[in-house]
C-alpha cells in the first residue's frame, strides 16, 4: 500500500465514507519498458460499460511454461509495479499486469464494485489469448491479493493456482491499523473505519476458493500488513495451500531472492501437473 495511506485515507474516508478510499491511483507513467529495452505488448481491453482498461503483455523469453496475471497494489500504476513480476519472463513464464480504473492509461475511476469487475474483465482477456494448454496462475499483492480472493471465489473457472503476496483479512482492520500509525488519523481511526463496507472481506471469501493451489506469502517486517492477516486467511482456507514466511519490507518481498525461488518453486510444481 501507498506510504501516504494513512492522512489520504482518513481524508477520503471523511469524504466518501466508502472503501474506495483505499484506492490511490496514478495517470502517469513513472517509467516504460522500452527504457530498458524490455520487449513487451500494449494491451488494451474493454471493462464492464465499454471503460478501456490497459495493461502490458511481457512474453516469456524461452517457450512459456503458462502464464501469470498479476494484481498490483493500491498505489501508483503498472510502471511502478511491473518489476515486481516481470523478471519471470527470465524463467518460462509470460506475465501480463494491468491498471484497474483509474489507474494509468485505464479509463474511468477507482472504485471497489468497479475494480473487481476490471479484473475478471483481465482474466477474460488473457484466456482470450492463451493456448488451450497453457495454464494461468494469478499472483496478487497486498490489495490486489486481497481483491484476488474475492475474485476468485466468485468466479472459480479457469485460473490454475493463485500466489497471495501480503493479503490483507478485513477492510475496516486493516484501516484501523493503518491510521493507528499515524499521529494525524489514531484518534479517529474506529469512527472512520465503521463507514467502511464489510461487503467483500476476504476472511468470508477465502474458505470458497476453488480447489487449485494456493500459496500464502508474508513478512514480519511488513509494517503494512501485520502477518497475522495473512495467517487468519491461510488458516481459513481449504484443499490445497501452502504458507511461506519471506523476508523483506511490503514492497520489497518481490525483490528477495528467497521469495523468487519460492515463487518459481510453487509456480514449476503446479505447471508440471497434469
Amino acid at each position: 500500500m501507498h506510504r501516504y495511506f494513512p492522512v489520504i485515507a482518513f481524508t477520503c474516508l471523511l469524504l466518501s465514507a466508502c472503501t474506495n478510499a483505499f484506492f490511490q491511483p496514478l495517470k502517469p507513467h513513472i517509467t516504460s519498458p522500452e527504457q530498458y529495452n524490455i520487449k513487451y505488448e500494449d494491451a488494451y481491453f474493454n471493462g464492464q460499460s465499454n471503460i478501456k482498461l490497459h495493461g502490458w503483455w511481457f512474453p516469456s523469453k524461452l517457450e512459456s511454461k503458462a502464464q501469470v496475471l498479476f494484481l498490483h497494489g493500491n498505489g501508483e500504476n503498472i510502471s511502478t509495479h511491473s518489476g515486481l513480476v516481470y523478471w519471470l519472463t527470465q524463467h518460462q513464464y509470460d506475465v501480463f499486469i494491468f491498471d484497474y480504473r483509474g489507474y494509468g492509461k485505464s479509463q474511468g475511476k477507482a472504485q471497489i464494485e468497479g475494480v473487481l469487475d476490471d479484473i475478471q474483465s483481465a482474466r477474460e482477456y488473457i484466456n482470450s489469448r492463451k493456448a488451450n494448454n497453457k495454464k494461468l496462475f494469478v499472483i496478487g499483492h497486498s490489495l490486489g491479493a486481497s481483491m484476488g480472493i474475492y475474485n476468485l471465489a466468485q468466479h472459480p473457472q479457469g485460473v490454475d493456482g493463485v500466489i497471495l503476496v501480503s493479503p490483507f483479512s478485513d477492510y475496516r482492520q486493516i484501516a484501523r491499523e493503518t491510521m493507528d500509525k499515524s499521529w494525524l488519523t489514531w484518534l479517529f481511526q474506529w469512527p472512520a473505519s465503521l463507514t467502511i463496507s464489510t461487503e467483500y472481506n476476504p476472511i468470508d471469501y477465502v474458505s470458497i476458493l476453488p480447489n487449485i493451489p494456493k500459496l500464502f506469502m508474508y513478512s514480519e517486517t511488513d509494517k503494512i500488513i501485520a502477518p497475522d492477516h495473512v495467517i487468519k486467511l491461510y488458516d481459513k482456507s481449504s484443499n490445497e495451500k501452502h504458507i511461506e514466511k519471506v523476508a523483506g519490507y511490503h514492497n520489497s518481498i518481490f525483490a528477495e531472492k528467497h521469495s523468487q525461488l519460492l515463487i518459481l518453486k510453487y509456480l514449476d510444481k503446479w505447471s508440471d501437473i497434469k
